[in-house]
């Protein structure tokens, strides 16, 4: 395993020959929150993370950062590792991204995981809050708006979960203010990707949270019923996590890893039968 740093984004290599898949993570996260996935996979797939521009140790004295150069940071990391193709697995503002790169150009694409993601972009009531946030911690008032963000990360039943609670801390505690920030400003201006239909030309697995207070239910069975409609591969699976919310990876690791190496696995077995 090694770290390499490219065009300012910290990215994590697990190298090797297998196929490579990459873990895009979720705001105010880091790719530390992929740790118990890679480590479950990291035998099987040459598996790669990475901290989002701004996030963990991708911290930059450049706080101006847009969805678009997201997007076109995946691209730069996956042709600096010299890599063709790949396995994705994005969660909420990683799976934003993924949505947008397999739109611009799928061909770089193996397959997608998308998790507790959604197709439309912020109205204009979510965008006033994201803007509110924003002014809310440059002044001083991280701790409140993460009081208030942590309960919405999880289902119920974990909210008193002190185990998972600390991971997600301590995770989050990476983050500068800045890079939080700037996280918000990216987030706003996403496009809607519902706007635009294109072919999907590989697998999908959308994994939800069944409990996700942020993402909900309908949203995904929105995104699951555009990707449908638009896949030229038809391997599209829609699978919803049982008693937990948004970090459903953090929450159910187990299952989560099971239903992930489940997908990858037959897709991999169906290219060698070929």
């Amino acid at each position: 395993m090694k770290e390499v740093r490219i065009l300012d984004v910290n990215v994590t290599d697990f190298e090797g020959d297998k196929e490579p898949l990459i873990f895009l993570h979720s705001f105010p996260m880091t790719g530390k929150m992929w740790d118990r996935q890679t480590e479950f996979l990291k035998d099987k797939f040459r598996v790669i993370s990475y901290d989002l521009r701004g996030f963990g140790k991708s911290i930059s004295n450049d706080n101006i950062i847009t969805m678009e150069k997201l997007v076109n940071d995946f691209f730069h990391i996956i042709n600096a590792l010299k890599i063709r193709t790949v396995h994705t697995c994005g969660l909420s503002m990683g799976g934003y991204i993924l949505m947008r790169a397999l739109q611009k150009d799928s061909e770089r694409f193996r397959s997608v995981t998308l998790v507790n993601t959604k197709l439309e972009n912020d109205g204009n009531e979510e965008l006033l809050k994201r803007s509110s946030s924003v002014i809310k911690i440059q002044s001083g008032g991280r701790q409140a708006f993460l009081k208030k963000l942590m309960p919405r990360l999880i289902s119920t039943e974990n909210r008193n979960n002190l185990d998972i609670l600390k991971e997600i801390n301590d995770i989050i505690l990476l983050n500068t203010d800045e890079g939080i920030c700037s996280g918000l400003i990216a987030l706003s201006t996403r496009t809607d990707l519902s706007e635009r239909t294109f072919e999907i030309p590989v697998p999908v697995l959308i994994l939800s949270g069944s409990d996700d207070e942020i993402n909900n239910k309908q949203e995904v069975d929105e995104l699951y019923e555009y990707i449908r409609k638009n896949s030229k591969n038809n391997f599209v699976i829609n699978y919803a996590l049982r008693s937990c919310g948004h970090l459903c990876n953090i929450e159910k690791p187990y299952e989560f890893n099971l239903i992930l190496q489940y997908f990858l696995n037959r897709i991999e077995n169906e290219r060698a039968i070929r």
